[in-house]
């Protein structure tokens, strides 16, 4: 109800729940998979709900129509629970806030659970949002800018994220990683693409492991490792990360440069701050320096002085495996309004550009309004810029643009990524 009532972010009205009481290891997962298993097939579940209720959606109250939703995932996709217990559970939830719509909680969960009919579709879109629970608004974008890779994205965007981890390699090697690892116990193998990823898929929790507490591990999807490595870090570089929390890349290129280079980290919220300068210390690096500040508010001290990340905000379409909710408070519109937004934080960001350095432009989303075009534009206002081909191997999930830019799709493992180098042109170029 928070989420979807009063936006609140899923992660954290999640965990705020989940530290508010005194759950089994087992209870807690099975909230979870309640809350994102939900929240994923959304979509689908409404219909259903309205398909078999005497009631119109509108006038369903908010908590009734809760305790519908999450019975009507368990009874769908979850099979270890039997329905009769379900639909128990679910009168019992709805008699202790009125016993008056207990009935109706009942009567509707019964007929959902005999219901195997499904609606008829005027469209493959209308067909394919329904499947993958997907806003039809959200599945047109897809297909309009990425034609016959539309289902691979909702199918990856429904995936189940895998947990994977950046291996800081001033302290250990990958290969050793991994070996203390399964030697722990840990169902660990490498990642695909980036050559720093370790993809745990068993085992238990890594964050408990001396591996992650002392600093060999960091927490980060394989796509973001993609960004950092991109700038060529070197001992005595000066390095500005504009939107860093909470501070995976900028540590990456503390240890890309040996822990010998300036990188300078800023986000606008002080309790970020301090969890950027927590994980370099986990990390046991000196080199970062962060602050508070607005991407959007040039530093004129600053201005020339090294090579620039901007891991832009954005509509985070790239994702939704991780966080579901971005399907149900993101609008069109909203798409439409960022890229004024991302460009002005270009504009910004170039002037900390040196001759021959690097402004690398990044964003967790798929829409070419954000990523392509918003690159192409800087291009066409720069031209003492030029884009530099990103060449990270032949993956399916990866789409090259003719100039270089990279779409990573999102997967188990990946979340959906765009990726771009501009560097400024030197004089004799």
């Amino acid at each position: 109800m928070k989420i979807l009532n009063e936006g609140a972010y899923s992660n954290i009205a999640l965990d705020n729940a989940l530290s508010s009481v005194n759950l089994k290891d087992d209870d807690k997962a099975l909230a979870t998979e309640l809350v994102y298993g939900t929240l994923k097939r959304l979509v689908t579940i409404d219909d259903m709900i309205g398909r078999n209720s005497t009631t119109p959606m509108k006038k369903i109250e908010d908590r009734v129509l809760g305790i519908l939703r999450m019975s009507v995932y368990q009874l769908k996709y979850l099979d270890r629970i039997p329905d009769y217990a379900i639909v128990s559970d679910a009168v019992e939830l709805a008699r202790e806030w009125n016993p008056r719509v207990s009935g109706f909680v009942n009567a509707v969960l019964r007929s959902i659970s005999r219901d195997d009919t499904v609606p008829r579709f005027r469209s493959k879109l209308e067909k394919m949002a329904y499947e993958e629970s997907f806003p039809l608004w959200m599945v047109m974008h897809f297909s309009r800018n990425y034609k016959s890779r539309t289902l691979e994205i909702l199918e990856g965007l429904n995936e189940r994220p895998a947990v994977t981890y950046r291996v800081n390699t001033l302290r250990i090697t990958r290969e050793d990683a991994l070996t203390e690892l399964q030697k722990d116990g840990f169902s660990a193998e490498p990642t695909a693409v980036s050559p720093f990823g370790i993809i745990i898929s068993g085992g238990g929790s890594v964050a408990a492991n001396r591996l992650f507490s002392e600093g060999f591990l960091t927490v980060q999807d394989e796509s973001s490792m993609l960004a950092a490595p991109l700038l060529e870090p070197v001992e005595g570089g000066t390095y500005l990360d504009l939107c860093s929390a909470p501070g995976g890349k900028a540590t990456h290129i503390a240890e890309l440069s040996g822990d010998r280079a300036r990188v300078l980290a800023y986000d606008i919220y002080e309790a970020k701050i301090r969890t950027i300068m927590e994980n370099a210390a986990r990390l046991k690096l000196k080199g970062i320096e962060a602050g508070l500040h607005d991407a959007g508010e040039p530093m004129p001290e600053f201005f020339g002085i090294g090579s620039v990340l901007l891991d832009a905000p954005c509509s985070g379409l790239g994702i939704i495996r991780k966080k579901p909710d971005i399907k149900h408070t993101k609008t069109q519109e909203e798409l439409d309004g960022l890229p004024e937004l991302q460009r002005r934080l270009m504009d910004v960001a170039k002037l900390y550009v040196k001759t021959g350095g690097s402004l690398v432009y990044s964003t967790c989303t798929l829409n070419p309004s954000e990523n392509e075009d918003n690159v192409r534009w800087f291009l066409e206002n720069n031209p003492d810029f030029e884009a530099k081909r990103i060449q990270l191997g032949d993956h399916p999930n990866l789409i090259y643009s003719e100039e270089g830019f990279v779409t990573v799709l999102p997967s188990g493992t990946m979340d959906g990524f765009f990726l771009s180098k501009l560097v400024r042109r030197t004089s004799k170029s």
